[in-house]
This record gives structure tokens, C-alpha cells and sequence, in this order.
């Protein structure tokens, strides 16, 4: 699936992109907590406009999770060191909202036992999604995230990916292995991590791969 990132200052920018989205995307990412002028009107102008599963980029403030979540977001991304109370918090009271926990190295990526290390830590915390973002320096970085990955995604619902120009295959093809979704903006300037491609290029490589393999 194709999950396209919306990371927007004000609502007037992120009602336009959200409408632009609507057809390339599967799931559509919003950082909520980037938005300035986010009060209820505003909030209620979103949803409305939206007809794809939202992905909230949470920041981990449980006063703004408890505004968002209210109004039935079908995922919630926290980074890995947010609090294990906010986790069960909102496990409790917003039990059909999946939980995406995630690890992002902007310098490197791991070996492979620390990898397993992370994962094991994500599951504990109470992931029903497993996110693990590295940097890749070498092409055998991304190798190395894909032959986790294809291990990982037997077991739990999981998202493996590298940045960086290295880390391009892990984003081309990382839905063979077993990716549950990957991020990809609009156009480039929108881009929200290093390595990113367009949702249409994302999409174009995507539907030639089984072309080749025929």
C-alpha cells in the first residue's frame, strides 16, 4: 500500500494536498501536530474532506492524541521512546486504533542482532505495527533491512525501510518482502524523510514489477 505523508503548517494547505490524495493514496499520513491553526472547525473541515485511513503522526502529547484519536483515526504512529502509560492509554480507550511504534537511525543502520534487539522492544511496548527506519551507507545496508524484514513480517505486521539514495531499493521493493505500507509524497519538496520518491513514480515501479517477473 501506498501511504502519501501530509506535512502541513496550516489546514488551508493540508485540505488542498488531502484532496489532491485522494486517488494515489491508500492511506494518507497527517502530522497533526505540525498544523498552527488546528481547532475544531478546522479539524472537522479534514475529516470531512477525507475519505482514506489516516495515519497521525503523533508527536507524543497525550492532550492533543486524546483530540485527534477522538475522532476515530484508524492509526497512530509513536516514536519509540514514548511513554508506556500513553501506549496503554490509548490502547484502553481507543482500542480499534492501530498502534504503530516506531525507531528511526538517521546516521546508520544497524546489524542485525541490534535490529532483532529493537524489533523485540517495539513488540513489548505494545506495537500492532512495527516501524524501523535506518540510514542506509551502502547498498548492503538495505539487503540487510530487506532480509530482516522478510523474517519480521512473518510474525507481526511490520514497516522496514532505509533512507538515503542507498536505501532506494528498500522502497521500491520492500512490499515483496512483506512491507505493510510505504511512504510517498506527492511531489518531492513534500517529501517527509530522505529517499523518498513520488507516489506516482512509487506506483509506476510497483506495477511493472510483476511484469518482469513474468
Amino acid at each position: 500500500m501506498i501511504c502519501i505523508p501530509l506535512k502541513q503548517k496550516n489546514s488551508s494547505t493540508l485540505l488542498k494536498e488531502i484532496k489532491k490524495a485522494q486517488k494515489p493514496a491508500d492511506l494518507i499520513e497527517i502530522w497533526f501536530d505540525e498544523l498552527v491553526d488546528l481547532d475544531a472547525k478546522n479539524k472537522q473541515k479534514i475529516f470531512a474532506s477525507n475519505k482514506k485511513p489516516i495515519i497521525y503522526k503523533a508527536a507524543g502529547n497525550l492532550t492533543k492524541i486524546k483530540d485527534i484519536l477522538s475522532s476515530k483515526i484508524g492509526f497512530i504512529d509513536l516514536d519509540i521512546t514514548t511513554d508506556a502509560k500513553i501506549i496503554a492509554y490509548i490502547r484502553k480507550n481507543y482500542p480499534k486504533t492501530k498502534i504503530i511504534i516506531s525507531f528511526h537511525d538517521f546516521k546508520k543502520t544497524p546489524d542485525s542482532k541490534i535490529l532483532h534487539s529493537i524489533s523485540s522492544k517495539i513488540i513489548k511496548k505494545g506495537a500492532d505495527i512495527v516501524k524501523i527506519a535506518t540510514y542506509a551507507k551502502s547498498p548492503e545496508d538495505s539487503f540487510r533491512v530487506l532480509e530482516f524484514l522478510s523474517k519480521l513480517s512473518q510474525k507481526k505486521t511490520a514497516i522496514c525501510l532505509c533512507m538515503g539514495k542507498y536505501g532506494l531499493i528498500t522502497r521500491t521493493s520492500g512490499h515483496l518482502f512483506g512491507n505493510y505500507l510505504m511512504y510517498a509524497p506527492l511531489v518531492l519538496k513534500d517529501k517527509t524523510a530522505d529517499g523518498q520518491i513520488t507516489a506516482k513514480e512509487l506506483s509506476e515501479i510497483q506495477n511493472l514489477i510483476p511484469k518482469l517477473c513474468h
